[in-house]
């Protein structure tokens, strides 16, 4: 039994009221003893036994009353299942996928998945509720009044059964009273597909939950697709021969001849086409190189274009991309004169930039993010005691390394803000003036380029500052994460610089006590990174240490997007964008259209077409359609039924024999007020004829 007001159940405390009454009554008799009585007292004795029974009969009949007047109040009610055929409910997924534009019967196979789809639709009348649903690797739902749907277009994304069948799964728990099944329409193809172990655990599909399949895929499928273009590194330099490897696979098992191919490279105005022609057997892959040379500085654009017609033409394109130029220019500014170059900081961190093909770390290369064969940096120095400041623009000095905090001139501090605003970066060291010393606060007081409140400059005790710990998740850090190439903790320092970081500075390092030692900020469209210790030997012994170049190397290269993944990128349809939000240098992606006069602001979620596009900070998406659409296997109906471990409808049932329980509620409440009259009845009758 279940209660609608279960509030009032509070109200049983009530019980205590008629055990007080009747507790209290018991000394409301005073005994007075007369010697003209005792013949009375002997004649009451005999009827005390059936008195006590009468008083405990009225306690339980008054606790009675109380309860059932409580229970009044709490509506109780026995639940009841009644069975009844429920209202129908069909989940229909579509596949629009890449491989769905391959011919069909009446056009693409797209079309007649709609078709079918439009006829199961129309064989449960218009009372039904029907759910419509693209999927490929995300699920699109449709919301549709007609009850009828039109082919997509274009179709370029990849498929994922599980993600669709997840969904329609939960489309059903939500109306747990219909009567439900889903229908399926792809060409199954088998790439679609996940470990047996893993998806079934994972989906977990109600077995009263009939799933009907349509297939509308081919038999057999001729496809000869593009499966990557790669070239031996992403930044290249112009002296040296730009060589692109493009691999071709013929999924058909007949062979191919003489199939001709265009590969372009272009870069602003300028265009270099080269073509040739390949034999590639049935079922077989064939690797052809493309040398464009020597080429002009700039970022180029690489597409490859088979000129060929089969089953699926969106994998006979493929894009990618490089960046030809020469080594960074590094502006290093010196507070001082050049007579104390030697002596001077900006003397270690030029040295050390100078050093990048030399000391280039061996997972970079493996990562293409930067080439060893390449100078990466071109350190230019100047000393502001006999020289101002250059032309400080982003686009002549992509970033300016500040080698001692404490002693640049006040007056720069606001020509370096207009800088970053602008989209430099910007590196500092902390130091201290040769005269002065803890200057830093004052000269970068107020300024937006500071990680936070400066402090002054701690000195170590017996034992030197060590990096205790930082965030390898950073693409400047992540490197060290590799035991192999250092440990950070290693690196000794006898002053540091104190710092309170702001609530938008992001601390990559940190010295003991939680004592940040790499910071990074955003001001304006540019980076400012704070190493909070000094560029030379002054403030430790750290300038010797194997770890001193390949440091200054990851910090200048990460301002430059030249650690990680670079400024170039490679994506896939249906790759998640929050992997980019996440980078704090490319807060945003920028579409390119074939209309150089336009771009578009792209806020999707994933990216949902082939092609170029740009983000912040210089750094170019290339993003090429899911090489798992290519392979045109499919899989039997019963063995994908097999495989998610769902039960199969009948594919010529149009209905779906099922009963659903529903639950009512049948409430007791009149019986449980007539059983409350009765007892204050009997109450009464028991009061009236029971003494104390």
């Amino acid at each position: 039994m279940n209660f609608i007001q279960t509030g009032f159940l509070i109200g049983g405390v009530a019980l205590a009221i008629p055990v007080l009454v009747h507790l209290l009554s018991r000394y409301q008799v005073r005994r007075v003893e007369l010697g003209t009585m005792r013949f009375l007292q002997e004649v009451m004795q005999d009827g005390a036994q059936r008195r006590k029974i009468r008083r405990w009969l009225l306690l339980l009949t008054r606790l009675a009353c109380v309860a059932a007047l409580v229970m009044l109040f709490a509506r109780p009610y026995l639940p009841e299942f009644v069975r009844r055929d429920g209202d129908r409910l069909r989940v229909i997924l579509v596949d629009q996928s890449a491989s769905m534009g391959m011919p069909g019967e009446n056009g693409r196979l797209i079309d007649d998945a709609v078709a079918k789809a439009n006829e199961v639709a129309s064989q449960l009348g218009t009372d039904a509720k029907i759910l419509w649903a693209w999927f490929d690797s995300e699920v699109h739902p449709v919301d549709t009044e007609s009850g009828r749907v039109s082919a997509p277009r274009g179709i370029v994304g990849g498929t994922d059964f599980l993600t669709a069948l997840s969904w329609a799964r939960d489309q059903v728990d939500a109306f747990p009273d219909s009567i439900a099944d889903v229908v399926l329409i792809s060409d199954l193809q088998q790439a679609g597909m996940a470990s047996d172990l893993v998806e079934t655990s994972t989906l977990a599909m109600p077995a009263d939950v009939p799933v009907r399949v349509i297939d509308v895929g081919r038999v057999a499928a001729s496809n000869l697709a593009v499966t990557a273009a790669m070239p031996t590194s992403t930044r290249t330099s112009p002296d040296q021969d730009t060589v692109i490897n493009v691999t071709l696979f013929n999924y058909g098992t007949l062979p191919m001849e003489e199939i001709p191919m265009t590969g372009t490279a272009e870069s602003g105005g300028r265009t270099v086409r080269l073509k040739k022609s390949i034999n590639i057997p049935g079922e077989q892959a064939q690797e052809l190189s493309f040398d464009f040379g020597t080429l002009q500085p700039g970022v180029w654009q690489f597409t490859f274009q088979l000129d060929v017609e089969d089953d699926l033409a969106i994998d006979n394109r493929r894009i990618t991309a490089i960046e030809v130029g020469q080594p960074e220019s590094v502006l290093v500014i010196d507070g001082g004169t050049q007579d104390e170059a030697v002596m001077g900081e900006s003397f270690y961190v030029s040295a050390a930039l100078r050093q990048s093909k030399t000391a280039a770390i061996s997972a970079e290369s493996e990562a293409n993010a930067a080439p060893t064969a390449a100078q990466r940096f071109s350190p230019e120095v100047v000393y502001l005691f006999e020289d101002s400041l250059p032309d400080l623009r982003p686009t002549r000095y992509p970033l300016v390394v500040v080698a001692n905090s404490a002693s640049l001139p006040r007056v720069s501090i606001g020509r370096l803000e207009r800088y970053v605003e602008a989209g430099g970066r910007l590196l500092v060291f902390a130091g201290e003036d040769s005269d002065q010393q803890d200057q830093t606060s004052d000269i970068w007081d107020g300024s937006a380029l500071t990680p936070g409140q400066i402090g002054q400059v701690r000195s170590s005790g017996a034992m030197p500052f060590r990096v205790g710990q930082f965030d390898s998740s950073s693409s400047m850090l992540t490197l060290f994460a590799d035991p192999q190439q250092g440990d950070l903790g290693r690196l000794a320092f006898n002053r540091i610089l104190e710092v309170q970081p702001a609530e938008l500075t992001s601390v990559l390092a940190s010295f003991d006590d939680q004592l940040p030692a790499l910071t990074q900020h955003k001001y304006g469209n540019g980076n400012v990174v704070w190493f909070l210790s000094s560029a030379d030997a002054s403030w430790g012994p750290w300038t010797t240490s194997p770890l001193y170049l390949p440091l200054v190397h990851q910090m200048a290269a990460d301002l430059l997007h030249l650690t990680g993944e670079g400024k170039i990128r490679f994506r896939s349809i249906g790759n998640d964008r929050n992997l980019i939000a996440s980078d704090a240098r490319s807060p945003q992606i920028t579409r390119v259209s074939t209309d150089a006069s336009r771009s578009v602001v792209s806020s999707q979620l994933t990216f949902d077409r082939p092609g170029f596009e740009s983000g912040d900070g210089g750094v170019l998406y290339v993003v090429n359609a899911t090489a798992q659409e290519s392979d045109t296997t499919r899989i039997p109906v019963d063995q994908f039924a097999s495989h998610f471990k769902f039960t199969l409808a009948e594919s010529d049932s149009g209905e779906v024999a099922k009963i659903v329980r529903d639950e009512h509620k049948r409430e007791l409440w009149p019986w449980v007020a007539a059983l409350a009259a009765l007892l204050m009845l009997t109450e009464y009758f028991l009061a009236n004829r029971t003494t104390a």
